[in-house]
């Protein structure tokens, strides 16, 4: 009981964060229910003035009802006006609550446990519910409110007048009309809808997740969402707005016949040619009692879709909060002088027993290039994210210049790395933007993305352009531009090398789309721009599984089975003849 409570605390907060002013506006839909109630006293008016023939008391009575009438209507005329334009943006505001959630989660956890993926994807099924869930709480309630004004009329009322009825049928083809401007909107604004559904997957795309932390994408990815989502939805919102005028014609018909009918009555009773019965019979309100008890019982009912959909989000903060708990406060060094030690580090993903690292302990010197080699599988990317601050290790320390990672800010931390990896993300826009990401403060300097791209060998990618940096990416979209995957991963290897001084370059992988020799070369570039970095102790960490292309590395790390098998310069371990010298060898022969 007590989750449903904060459930429905949840709904009431997130309208009252949305516009108060309109949250306080969705009161005048029960108000308007109030009417029901009233009516009982006014019925009892009308049956005793028609009884007795006191035609004050009749004026009086149907008067009142007349007047309960025009109250249910302006209540739920402005009430739903309101509604509507509220619980479109208490949509948004959940969609974007969740977007901001899962961006600024400091791990990827989230995307490799599957029982957070399994509750993830609840929570993405029922993202739709969550937008209508005010709706159906505000329904709920105008149900209650009715169904109870309903029963406390009932022992004085009899069905209503059959007469109205025909006075409600026009809704039917305006209802008709509606759909037919909602379907023609939806394939109106098809486009900006898929970009916005486009750009809150990134937030929730495993192999996006790293390069939105690494480069401190989630501002820029939400601010995007947000312009296209505005985008969609302001059209959507202009046919609401049409619909709610049609709803409220339909709203003045029916009233139209209910003030005829009141008033043909009337005369009736003022003629003595109508009973106090037949009068009463002007009143609607207890036409169903089966409406007045199944009605707010389905209603209150539907809520519970709503409620388990506001109780995952309600899960998803509380998971939040825990892992924003979990990074330091203090400043990232200005440069490295000393070194980076991983110190008996031990590691194992969370759901699992089995150790992806175990009792790991290596330093690296600043300003060095370090080769991280192993077969599939051995724990190298594992390294990379404990480097990355995507999880904190499970047992032992990382120092870096002495101090624990663990006690540096992560976004600190992360603002002085760069990292292009296996898995890197697509991003479907501009040339310019798709690589200017790398370093936020120069998305549009053109000038730093030409010369990312010709220091990653990506020059060629640019020439191929259609409208070079402008180009628009991915063919999903109006003159976009496919691209292979090989030339996806070279535009990944500029967003890389676009920060000025990062104090840690990692290349995890990131041309295992190119061939053997395009690689090696690529690789020789990227040991060259890592001297250039050495004065400021800058460390260039290559993962790889070709073991030609780390020959010119100062230091090679032999990862197997989650352990450090071997350590050295390239030449010294060839002569060790360890794992290294078998895997190198075994390898070239493979190429010979």
């Amino acid at each position: 009981m007590g989750e449903r409570w904060r459930a429905i605390a949840l709904l009431i907060r997130m309208a009252w964060r949305t516009d108060r002013w309109r949250s306080l506006g969705l009161l005048l839909e029960p108000v308007g229910m109030l009417r029901f109630p009233l009516f009982a006293w006014c019925l009892k008016l009308m049956a005793d003035g028609a009884a007795s023939g006191d035609l004050r008391l009749l004026a009086i009575g149907a008067g009142g009802i007349t007047a309960t009438r025009v109250l249910w209507f302006m209540g739920i005329w402005s009430g739903s006006w309101i509604r509507i334009g509220l619980t479109e943006r208490v949509g948004f505001a959940f969609d974007r609550e969740i977007a901001r959630l899962l961006a600024e989660l400091p791990g990827v956890e989230h995307h490799e446990r599957p029982d957070i993926q399994d509750r993830l994807e609840l929570l993405r099924q029922k993202q739709g519910v969550l937008g209508k869930s005010l709706s159906h709480l505000i329904n709920a309630a105008n149900a209650v409110v009715a169904g109870l004004g309903t029963l406390a009329a009932l022992a004085l009322a009899t069905p209503w007048l059959l007469l109205l009825v025909p006075f409600a049928l026009p809704m039917l083809p305006l209802r008709a009309l509606q759909q037919r401007w909602y379907r023609d909107a939806e394939d109106r604004f098809a486009a900006p809808t898929r970009r916005a559904r486009h750009l809150r997957t990134l937030t929730v795309d495993r192999n996006a997740g790293m390069e939105l932390r690494v480069f401190g994408l989630q501002g820029e990815i939400l601010a995007r969402f947000r312009q296209a989502w505005d985008e969609a939805w302001d059209g959507m919102l202009a046919v609401d707005r049409r619909a709610a005028w049609v709803n409220s014609a339909g709203e003045l018909l029916f009233m139209a016949g209910y003030v005829g009918a009141v008033g043909l009555m009337l005369w009736r009773a003022g003629q003595g040619r109508a009973t106090a019965g037949e009068v009463v019979m002007v009143v609607y309100l207890a036409q169903q009692v089966q409406g007045a008890v199944m009605y707010p019982i389905s209603r209150v009912a539907r809520m519970g879709e709503s409620l388990r959909a506001a109780g995952r989000l309600l899960w998803l903060q509380d998971y939040a909060r825990g892992a924003a708990g979990r990074g330091g406060t203090r400043p990232a060094p200005a440069r490295l002088t000393g070194e980076i030690v991983f110190d008996r580090v031990s590691f194992r993903y969370p759901g699992t027993e089995r150790w992806a690292l175990r009792d790991v302990s290596f330093r690296i010197p600043a300003g060095a290039v370090v080769a991280l080699v192993g077969e599939n599988g051995a724990g190298k990317t594992t390294v990379v994210k404990l480097l990355c601050r995507m999880y904190e290790p499970t047992e032992g320390r990382i120092l870096v210049d002495g101090t624990d990672l663990a006690e540096i800010g992560v976004e600190a931390w992360r603002e002085r790395l760069s990292a292009a990896f296996q898995d890197f993300a697509r991003f479907e826009f501009t040339a310019q933007h798709a690589v200017g990401v790398g370093d936020l403060p120069r998305l549009d300097d053109r000038g730093a993305v030409r010369g990312a791209l010709d220091r990653a060998g990506a020059g060629d990618v640019l020439q191929k352009l259609p409208g070079g940096l402008d180009a628009q990416l991915g063919a999903r979209w109006e003159g976009g531009v496919d691209l292979s995957t090989g030339q996806w991963q070279k535009l990944a290897l500029g967003r890389a090398l676009m920060r000025r001084d990062p104090l840690v370059v990692i290349f995890d992988e990131p041309t295992a789309s190119l061939d053997a020799p395009t690689e090696h070369a690529l690789f020789e570039r990227y040991v060259h721009e890592a001297r250039s970095g050495a004065a400021r102790g800058a460390v260039t960490l290559l993962v790889t599984h070709r073991f030609s292309t780390v020959r010119s590395a100062d230091l090679i790390l032999v990862i197997d089975r989650g352990t450090v098998a071997e350590l050295g310069g390239h030449e010294d371990l060839l002569l060790n003849d360890g794992l290294y010298a078998e895997l190198y060898l075994m390898q070239a022969r493979s190429y010979a």
